[in-house]
């Protein structure tokens, strides 16, 4: 009698067969639970993984001013040089440095690199007075070398992006078998227009207005007296 009490109350110490099976149910689901987990992980790294093989290495390549870009960059940089005042000068100076110095020999290249700084319109209208007044044959006809020393280099404080530039043009001709040298004291006012930078236009800024005068009288000589600043524009070439 007392055996058979004893295995009534073992049997009902033990968890019913219900509980046992929602238990072991429980926890399989549980790890079926962190298997899809892991499984969607590895998914994702392995997609990270073939994105990134996929993905060209970025080159920065550094311009002549110092500014660098990304090549291959589908979109252009929304940034430009016009906030930067010491780089705005720079690219002034490098302008004037190709524009208005030249020889029959290399007249080309200075000139082109100077159209390719200023916007279409403005291109347009220069090649076109160049073409009326056949400025590239006389060059060549008269063997005319230019040669220019700037002197003054400022901005117009109420204009932005626009300079005033002082320099003199020395200007090496033929005439009847012997050499002239015509010196040309001029003011030179130079306005520029803020662009996005792209690898077309690194600079992210163009030329807009371009006019030169010539000045006489005590400014004049003022000019010629001061101290030469050709140097100080070829650095930033």
């Amino acid at each position: 009698m007392s055996g058979t009490k004893e295995i009534t109350n073992e049997l009902g110490a033990r968890p019913k067969y219900y509980e046992m099976d929602g238990a072991r149910l429980a926890n399989a689901n549980r790890a079926w639970l962190l298997a899809f987990l892991m499984a969607g992980l590895a998914i994702i790294a392995l997609v990270f993984a073939i994105a990134v093989r996929l993905k060209p290495p970025t080159v920065i390549r550094i311009g002549v001013n110092g500014e660098p870009s990304v090549l291959g960059q589908s979109s252009p940089v929304t940034t430009s040089s016009a906030g930067d005042p010491y780089l705005t000068e720079v690219f002034v100076k490098r302008f004037l440095t190709d524009y208005l110095n030249y020889s029959p020999t290399n007249v080309d290249d200075h000139w082109a690199a100077a159209l390719n700084r200023m916007t279409r319109n403005l291109r347009g209208a220069t090649i076109k007075a160049m073409s009326d007044n056949n400025v590239r044959g006389k060059i060549d006809d008269d063997q005319i070398q230019s040669v220019f020393h700037l002197r003054e280099i400022a901005p117009v404080a109420s204009e932005p992006l626009t300079y005033l530039i002082y320099g003199v043009k020395d200007v090496h001709h033929l005439t009847k078998g012997s050499e002239v040298t015509d010196h040309f004291v001029n003011e030179y006012r130079v306005r520029l227009v803020a662009d996005r930078r792209s690898d077309l236009n690194p600079d992210g800024l163009w030329i807009a207005e371009y006019s030169e005068h010539p000045i006489d009288g005590e400014r004049r000589n003022a000019v010629l007296s001061a101290s030469d600043q050709t140097e100080t524009s070829e650095e930033g070439r």
